[in-house]
């Protein structure tokens, strides 16, 4: 495509909409930024667009004279500007779909992968693997930086890494991943999707455009991906942790056995250094990945060792008293919440609670009476999260996460688990997932002072 002088909307100014913006300019296009949020909200993010030509506080006609519109993944598809774009046949495109555009005919190798839960572990862990077995490999997309921030455009990658969520594969048109993986789906952002065919339709999208020339990797363990064999056109290869599903990665015995070329190697599943049969299943679909880019087994099992697991996904932050602190901020939906209760074998004061995804907590149930002594609930949701567990186990309301961290301390026993997985996403109080972890990470440190 030629982007000399191309008239390019950019509608929301989040990060990926930040660095669509300057990618455009970078190659010769003419990028119009429009933001629903005012001039006080973006405060310090004025500076950086001073430059562009840009309007605050909604969306005007201005977005309709542009050739094409690039859009953040935080930006709902049924927007009145977007329905006005589709009547009058502007295309609109996620930053992924931009991303791709530029890289598509480079010799980079794209590895995508999505699911309700285990994307950032996943997608971390196969940068890891490539990585740590000498390969040019970029991790980018929905974890660390938007896909656009690099130069993809000059192939000097061999493989980009994507972390890939439901609300960028909406908006795509073209993007096709030589390697797409998907972990599972699980209900999640249902206040979005209102269905779960919705939000299911839309990571199904993760491998619509892939050929017969690429690979889709299927976790055979859940229910919606064991269906998905004859969806597509790519190679489907399963994988498990419960039966041998394909012949080069596998788990039997407590152990990751990986067979590669001639070789075959294992790893005991307490030598990895990220805990519970999920990061098992985890690195199981990694290590499968690195069979399928062609590396040796004992390379993969060299980087599975050697991986320090993620910040705010069941981090362990400290002990104070005897009481281990366990932060799992990452930790938005039921799904999640539940691995982490299956993760520990001591009892749990748990904090839950922040803005509402339209979940049903009583999934929960079950664990939260076997595993959970104490239940600290904050934020939008708490009201619903005490209807559905009071009868079950003590739960107590805190106005802010620094009542709750104090309140887990005070009413904890020796030899207990203090975590935050909060089962809900964080826009209540704070800007994202990382921001509620920081602070709660603060707030341990000080209470270990």
């Amino acid at each position: 495509m030629d982007w000399k002088d191309k008239r390019v909307a950019v509608i929301g100014l989040a990060r990926s909409g930040l660095a669509a913006a300057k990618k455009l300019r970078e190659i010769g296009a003419e990028p119009f930024l429009s933001e629903a949020r005012s001039s006080g909200e973006l405060i310090n993010t004025i500076p950086s667009i001073s430059d562009f030509e840009y309007e605050l506080s909604g969306h005007t006609d201005k977005v309709l004279k542009n050739e094409l519109i690039i859009i953040s993944p935080g930006v709902p598809l049924d927007i009145l500007i977007l329905k006005k774009a589709r009547e009058k046949g502007i295309p609109i495109w996620s930053e992924l779909e931009f991303g791709f555009e530029l890289a598509k005919d480079t010799s980079s190798k794209i590895i995508a992968i999505t699911g309700s839960n285990g994307k950032s572990t996943t997608t971390s862990l196969v940068h890891h693997i490539l990585k740590e077995s000498g390969k040019n490999a970029l991790l980018a997309g929905n974890i660390g930086l938007p896909f656009t921030s690099f130069p993809i455009e000059k192939g000097e990658y061999e493989y980009i890494v994507l972390e890939v969520s439901s609300f960028q594969l909406d908006a795509i048109e073209q993007f096709r991943p030589d390697i797409a993986v998907l972990l599972n789906i699980t209900p999640d952002h249902l206040n979005r999707y209102h269905t779960l065919d919705a939000y299911r339709s839309s990571k199904l999208r993760i491998f619509e455009n892939q050929t017969e020339k690429d690979f889709t990797v299927l976790n055979y363990d859940d229910d919606e991906c064991k269906q998905l064999n004859k969806i597509g056109l790519s190679k489907k290869i399963f994988y498990s942790v419960n039966e041998k599903v394909n012949e080069n990665v596998w788990f039997e015995d407590n152990k990751i056995v990986i067979k590669s070329g001639e070789k075959t190697s294992y790893l005991y599943s307490n030598e990895l250094p990220i805990s519970g049969l999920h990061n098992v299943s985890n690195a199981v679909a990694s290590s499968l990945v690195g069979v399928l880019c062609r590396l040796e087994s004992n390379q993969i099992i060299a980087a599975l060792k050697s991986f320090k697991g993620l910040e705010h996904r069941l981090e362990w932050v400290a002990e104070i008293n005897e009481r281990i602190f366990i932060n799992d901020s990452k930790a938005t939906n039921c799904v999640s919440v539940e691995k982490a209760l299956a993760s520990f074998d001591k009892p749990i004061n748990l904090i839950m609670g922040g803005s509402d995804k339209a979940e049903d907590f009583s999934s929960l149930i079950p664990l939260i009476q076997k595993n959970v002594r104490n239940l600290i609930v904050l934020g939008e949701t708490k009201t619903k999260i005490i209807k559905t567990f009071e009868k079950f186990v003590n739960t107590i309301e805190v106005s802010d996460l620094q009542e709750a961290v104090w309140t887990a301390y005070k009413i904890s026993n020796p030899d207990e688990y203090i975590l935050l997985s909060p089962g809900c996403a964080s826009y209540d109080m704070y800007n994202n997932f990382e921001e509620r972890g920081k602070h709660f990470n603060q707030l341990v440190g000080g209470l270990k002072k």
